[in-house]
């Protein structure tokens, strides 16, 4: 979660992407693509629960995430959403519709105020005709953004709940670390994420605490004992990391 000097401070559009290219996929691409991409780029700020899109859009272009966090979810046989993804920065999401000329598979809301930049359709469709080289790296991120998708769904899968919901949370402490430890995120939004009720999640949760691995705050958990919490998941446990694409 971004520190609010970001929003009362004016950030402009080149420290922006500045910022992602520190990290992920935007950091990967060259010098040259990142210039066109900063031809044509906006920035944009959403507030809390704002859709970026919705599933069923028509395709509105690809944003990366400067500050803030986005919750991607994807419709259940059930009628429902399951959010399935906390996103912090660094990441970048709607290029799989845009690619294909398809409509939107997943929604995608700020979790809390956000900041993004912006590539709309439009200049991004023009941009491929004149430099048909940046398909490939937008296939790249796409490519990316599934190993993240695998591995997320796979991790729902695990029978264990205490390693369920470790893994997940080194996942979200990898994604954003802070130098205490603090991961900001409901225990409604965790139980969501590792597909977990609540009264099953506070039971991992004080478990986890008991053996000072966690310390509880509102609405955000700080680890206090990372290798611990690791050692929790089992011997052949890993974080993720997306393979990097060129």
């Amino acid at each position: 979660m971004a520190s609010p000097d970001l929003f009362s401070d004016r950030i402009t559009l080149a420290e922006a992407l500045s910022r992602l290219a520190m990290r992920g996929w935007f950091a990967q691409r060259s010098h040259e693509f990142r210039k066109m991409i900063a031809e044509i780029a906006r920035l944009r700020t959403f507030e809390p629960g704002e859709p970026l899109y919705l599933l069923g859009d028509a395709p509105n272009g690809v944003f990366g995430l400067v500050a803030g966090a986005l919750d991607v979810s994807i419709p259940r046989a059930d009628g429902n959403d399951f959010t399935f993804h906390r996103a912090e920065p660094g990441f970048w999401v709607g290029d799989l519709a845009l690619m294909s000329s398809a409509k939107r598979l997943v929604s995608v809301h700020a979790a809390t105020r956000t900041i993004v930049v912006e590539i709309g359709s439009d200049d991004l469709r023009e941009l491929a005709e004149r430099e048909p080289s940046v398909v490939r790296d937008f296939y790249a991120l796409t490519y990316e953004n599934f190993a993240t998708t695998f591995f997320l769904l796979a991790n729902v899968s695990i029978a264990s709940s205490e390693s369920r919901v470790a893994l997940r949370l080194l996942m979200q402490l990898e994604q954003a670390p802070e130098p205490e430890g603090w991961i900001h995120l409901s225990q409604t939004k965790l139980g969501e994420l590792v597909a977990l009720s609540q009264p099953t999640l506070q039971r991992v949760l004080k478990r986890l605490y008991d053996l000072n691995c966690l310390e509880l705050g509102y609405g955000r958990i700080r680890v206090t004992d990372r290798k611990k919490l690791l050692s929790l998941c089992g011997e052949n446990a890993v974080l993720h990391h997306p393979p990097e694409t060129s």
